[in-house]
């Protein structure tokens, strides 16, 4: 197997187009021999070339005296004795140490995706090229099993996400469920009374449920819940508003926003719509209040919450299928609300 076919990364098989990953220091062409070999080569230059090239130029007459040609090398050689180790020790070793240091900071500093430039695969390659081939298998397994954990993770994460959905989600009515209201409230009603904006709460109870229950079996209930839901979602803004099922046949609504008009407009709006809406004469009652943080600190929401709940108790006693505001908050004027409409405005034409 080459060297290309070993360190191949997990996004080309994955067919998946990824930029070129940066490849490490290229090797010099001295990587291609031993360091048993290159210390020969070393060993030849330094200590049989010079004396070689003293014969040559006394044999040639170019050198009176031997010993002073002798006396110059040697001190050169005395000079040059630093220089000359450092050339060697980088020539010999150091060179591809330093190649491999490179390497592995590279590593780790989390890039797996880098490789060392070699050359293919031989079975006489000398111990540092052997490293430098296994420092690349080892670099491909673990950008293989990292790439493996982040997908993982991700499906972990996917599936974290898609329960937290389902534990706050009413699966009936596809709308957020009393856990999610008991959660989201509290810290809703501070943020509102500490901004200063308008926040209602409405509180929706489906009239003649358990008639509809007992004359037309349970699948009939279910049914009228689920219209209750769809309404819901239908007639407030994705957003900014928040419809809650409660539990049985309890509804509730935030509004965030909106004066006292458009608050009691969209009431109005869901109690026709859900009347339309099921086939079982099932209409809904609706109480209305605002959060007042005078009146209802230190308790928002169980003053908030009694309040709306004595307005819908006034409209059920005077036989439902209406809206009631608390405290006698009722709007004065009406006001255009046509940005309230959803996308789906049009169902129930």
């Amino acid at each position: 197997m080459t060297s290309d076919t070993a360190t191949a990364s997990p996004h080309a098989r994955a067919g998946v187009d990824a930029p070129s990953p940066p490849r490490a220091a290229q090797l010099s062409p001295g990587s291609l021999l031993g360091v048993r070999a290159r210390m020969r080569v070393a060993l030849l230059v330094l200590l049989a070339l010079p004396p070689a090239l003293v014969l040559f130029l006394v044999e040639k007459g170019y050198v009176d005296s031997v010993s002073r040609m002798l006396g110059l090398w040697l001190a050169v050689a005395l000079v040059m004795v630093l220089p000359l180790a450092r050339l060697v020790a980088r020539f010999v070793a150091l060179g591809e140490i330093a190649t491999l240091n490179a390497f592995c900071a590279t590593l780790r500093r989390g890039e797996y995706h880098r490789r060392l430039t070699l050359p293919p695969e031989r079975n006489d390659e000398h111990e540092i090229l052997r490293l430098m081939r296994d420092l690349n298998w080892l670099a491909h397994g673990v950008e293989t099993r990292e790439t493996w954990l982040k997908t993982l993770l991700e499906e972990a994460q996917r599936r974290e996400r898609h329960f937290a959905d389902l534990s706050c989600t009413d699966a009936l009515t596809g709308i957020c469920n009393r856990r999610h209201y008991d959660e989201t409230l509290p810290p809703l009603l501070e943020e509102a009374a500490g901004a200063g904006y308008e926040l209602w709460l409405l509180l929706i109870d489906c009239d003649r449920f358990k008639t509809v229950n007992d004359t037309y079996g349970h699948p009939a209930g279910d049914t009228v819940l689920a219209a209750m839901g769809a309404t819901l979602r239908e007639s407030t803004r994705e957003g900014l508003d928040l419809p809650f099922r409660l539990g049985g046949d309890e509804f509730a609504v935030i509004l965030t926003r909106l004066p006292a008009a458009a608050a009691h407009r969209v009431a109005e709006r869901i109690r026709a719509r859900f009347a339309a809406a099921t086939p079982y004469g099932a209409t809904a009652s609706i109480g209305i209040a605002r959060l007042a943080p005078d009146r209802d600190a230190p308790l928002l929401l169980p003053s908030l919450t009694a309040r709306c709940d004595a307005a819908l108790y006034v409209v059920k006693a005077a036989g439902g299928n209406a809206t009631g505001f608390a405290d006698g908050c009722a709007p004065e004027t009406e006001i255009d609300l046509a940005f309230i409409e959803n996308k789906n405005r049009n169902s129930n034409l």
